[in-house]
């Protein structure tokens, strides 16, 4: 047992108001308060502590201790804060790639959505997988089209089964090793999931609403939990509307890969994709090069987008 008032590193797992629980690296969990310039920090301050931080704890008794430091992040997930879609806030830090959990069915499948998760996933530098969740609801035949443009963009997909089965030893090894956030709407089966992978997790599951198509929310908080088999899942929130935080039209291009071989060829160097003569990439759509429904996603995306100040008014 360490001695009190010793200083260690540890990993926020959770928040709980303004109290951290903290993994400490020889397997102890502590109940944590925060010291000097990081007290006072509202929730949404980039600076505050945040779940999947490595931080600096100096212990006060066997049980609890006090977040000194927080160490350097390597990534981290973000959303608009609601009602401020240029605002920041943090979800999770230092995650190694983004889950993205979709159902085939229950709620409907959306690409739509989808494409949103890649954009804050490419934005973010993450490695994205998709996971294809209850697969044993629909007819796989239908998603032939994702089965084969996604992989291609380097986002492998698997296909799952919390019911069946089908899929989760694949799922599992996927995690393995890594600290996975989990992405996508209340319903899709986030929660079945992480229970399939780790019967001994006593989280909560909820229905899909037949009324509105949408999953109830069963998660109110973001929590990291440690796998027994290697790695970390963060489980987050659902999340109704994902937002694009300090993405602007201009920039949205850089975030779809599948553009990039094509854009030096566009007539205009600045070439949005979107009405300009001489588009490279729409002629790349046209000729089955992109996958038309993404290159459509893009353009739904873009016009939900503003324009940079220095973009407004300015003469081609």
């Amino acid at each position: 047992m360490g001695k009190t008032d010793q200083q260690y590193t540890g990993k926020v797992i959770r928040t709980i108001r303004k109290q951290y629980a903290v993994a400490l690296e020889d397997g102890r969990t502590l109940l944590c308060s925060v010291r000097g310039r990081l007290v006072g920090l509202p929730s949404n301050h980039q600076g505050a502590v945040k779940v999947g931080d490595d931080v600096l704890v100096r212990l006060i008794s066997e049980e609890e201790g006090v977040i000194e430091e927080i160490l350097p992040r390597k990534s981290k997930i973000s959303r608009a804060v609601e009602g401020k879609a240029y605002r920041e806030h943090i979800i999770a830090t230092n995650v190694d790639q983004m889950v993205i959990i979709m159902a085939a069915k229950e709620p409907p499948f959306k690409s739509g959505l989808l494409d949103r998760y890649l954009v804050i996933a490419e934005k973010n530098h993450l490695q994205a997988l998709i996971c294809l969740n209850k697969i044993d609801l629909a007819n796989r035949e239908e998603f032939a089209d994702y089965l084969k443009w996604y992989p291609q963009i380097g986002c492998p997909i698997i296909l799952t089964s919390a019911v069946t089965g089908e899929g989760i030893e694949e799922f599992k090894q996927r995690l393995k090793g890594k600290v996975s956030a989990l992405v996508g709407h209340s319903g899709v089966g986030k929660t079945s999931l992480i229970q399939k992978i780790e019967p001994g997790l006593d989280l909560k599951t909820g229905p899909t609403s037949k009324k509105t198509g949408k999953g109830r929310h069963t998660t109110t908080y973001v929590e990291l939990y440690p796998l027994s088999f290697g790695g970390y899942i963060i489980d987050t929130p659902g999340i109704r509307e994902l937002g694009l935080w300090d993405i602007y039209r201009s920039e949205l291009k850089q975030y779809f890969v599948d553009f990039r071989p094509y854009e030096e060829h566009c007539q205009f160097a600045d070439c949005n994709h979107i009405q300009e003569p001489g588009c490279a990439v729409k002629e790349a759509v046209e000729k089955g090069e992109i996958f038309a429904e993404r290159y459509d996603n893009y353009v739904n995306i873009y016009l939900s987008l503003r324009s940079a100040p220095y973009e407004l008014l300015r003469p081609r």
